[in-house]
């Protein structure tokens, strides 16, 4: 399913359900060889949900799968579990569940018939660049309805940027009164003149566009661009800010574990980012 969002961008949401444990592993890879087709095919600049039941646990190894499952998982991870976690390190798809801290109750989605243990194999996925988009995901305990296993309930906040619309600098220059003042009475004693051809509308709305175009131009010029060359003038100052940056960042490739290398380097990074925009 593919919901608009407005600028030519959309959110495309895939359904899955995955075979099951009983299942043999030419299945399971037929399974995830046709998961792979959708996922391709949304563009790495749309959104993209993934949410079903995977019959799969991906367990609780966040340093191996790293910002693919989060710190918060259930359980231990088991063959399914391993499919889903290398089709989602393929395609740099991070699992939602395992973001939020949440008692058990609220990340278990299914009971086992036999041990009657609660595991989580129910997932709402999406890409890791876009994890900052999911608010919630977790499971509902008191859903009433006919099923055994819990609803997920998730919310996304999607936000798109508004075309920037540049600002047209002849026009800024009305805000000044005197200027405005000079452009009316400019436009007035050009407007007395003016004779409409009632016989054509097109040759009036010409005339009319070329005398108010002749008074924007005696009073306001025509357009000046301005290009200022920042990185030539400024090239001494970025060359000594990105020197200074890269011996920081050495020495704490040298040693990692240096807390203070680490925070040294961050804040030499944010002040380089900091010049370079107000250059």
């Amino acid at each position: 399913m593919q919901l608009p969002l407005g600028r030519n961008t959309s959110v495309t949401l895939v359904s899955t359900y995955a075979p099951t444990m009983i299942n043999p592993d030419e299945v399971k890879g037929k399974f995830y060889e046709k998961l792979d087709s959708p996922i391709s095919s949304v563009p790495q600049s749309e959104k993209l949900v993934i949410l079903g039941d995977f019959n799969a646990r991906v367990g609780t190894d966040h340093q191996a799968w790293h910002n693919i499952i989060g710190k918060h998982g259930v359980g231990k991870c088991n063959s399914n579990g391993l499919l889903l976690l290398r089709t989602c390190a393929s395609h740099d798809l991070n699992i939602t569940n395992t973001m939020f801290r949440f008692p058990n109750r609220n990340k278990t989605t299914c009971m086992h018939p036999r041990s009657r243990h609660w595991h989580q194999i129910d997932y709402i996925i999406t890409r890791v660049k876009d994890r900052q988009d999911v608010r919630l995901t977790k499971a509902m305990c008191g859903a009433d309805c006919w099923t055994n296993h819990r609803l997920i309930i998730s919310k996304f906040n999607f936000f798109i940027q508004p075309k920037r619309r540049p600002q047209d600098k002849k026009t800024a220059k009305l805000k000044c009164p005197k200027t405005a003042e000079e452009f009316q009475s400019c436009i007035h004693s050009k407007l007395a003149n003016f004779n409409l051809n009632h016989n054509s509308v097109e040759e009036s709305w010409t005339s009319f566009r070329d005398v108010v175009h002749s008074a924007a131009l005696d009073v306001l010029g025509p357009a000046t661009k301005h290009h200022q060359d920042w990185f030539d003038e400024n090239d001494p100052e970025i060359h000594n800010l990105l020197q200074e940056k890269h011996c920081l960042l050495r020495a704490y490739q040298n040693d990692p574990a240096c807390v203070a290398k680490k925070t040294a380097f961050s804040n030499m990074h944010n002040k380089v980012q900091s010049k370079l925009c107000s250059m």
